[in-house]
């Protein structure tokens, strides 16, 4: 007796159900991949911010300097947070050295530091828990792209322009680590306002502008 074979209409009813189906899994796929790295982006971040802390707990609570010694994410791997992979964002696409090895041009260093916190002492801080203190470091173009090493002083400028410049939630969204150490993300047209009172604290240690 011969066996029953599938006919073509049948293939094609069974090719069109997995084409449906990994139609409907694919987008949940992608949404559980973004929340992975947004949970680990989040966690570096925290990391970051506990490194700094124990950093300016041992140097008086003045923040790095950003001349005349070594960057700072040199000093603080060197002590405060030793594994290289805590420097590199999930959402940073670039092809790492072995994070084991620093060798030129550095490891890739994927969060900057907010420029204007550098060389203060905490102590002007005026608003920490309101004062972004570090987040990833990337320009507000497509596609995400990092370019921060470990031999620089990576610095976190405040956002200009009008483009998207988030990490996730097609680019809506953003982790930033606060100056009171808490982390949290914030929606680009939150984390980008720098005019107004929550603009100015978000970006400014005392708040307003030095010159004023």
């Amino acid at each position: 007796m011969k066996k029953a074979a599938f006919t073509l209409i049948e293939l094609l009813v069974v090719i069109s159900i997995i084409a449906i189906l990994a139609a409907i899994a694919l987008p949940v796929f992608n949404t559980a991949q973004e929340k992975a790295r947004v949970a680990q982006d989040a966690s570096n971040l925290k990391n970051i911010g506990v490194g700094i802390n124990t950093y300016l707990n041992d140097n008086e609570d003045q923040m790095f300097s950003n001349a005349g010694e070594e960057p700072w994410p040199i000093l603080l791997q060197s002590k405060y947070v030793t594994d290289w992979r805590v420097f590199r964002s999930p959402f940073d696409k670039v092809t790492a050295q072995r994070p084991e090895k620093r060798t030129a041009p550095g490891v890739p260093v994927s969060y900057g530091i907010n420029v204007k916190t550098y060389n203060m002492h905490t102590s002007k801080f005026r608003s920490p828990s309101e004062l972004v203190l570090a987040a990833p470091n990337l320009p507000a173009a497509n596609p995400i792209k990092f370019s921060g090493t470990s031999d620089l002083n990576v610095t976190l400028e405040m956002p200009s322009g009008t483009n998207k410049g988030g990490t996730h939630s097609n680019r809506n969204q953003i982790n930033a680590l606060f100056a009171d150490a808490h982390v949290s993300s914030m929606l680009w047209k939150d984390f980008s306002q720098t005019t107004g009172d929550d603009g100015l604290r978000r970006w400014y240690p005392e708040g307003k502008p030095p010159s004023e």
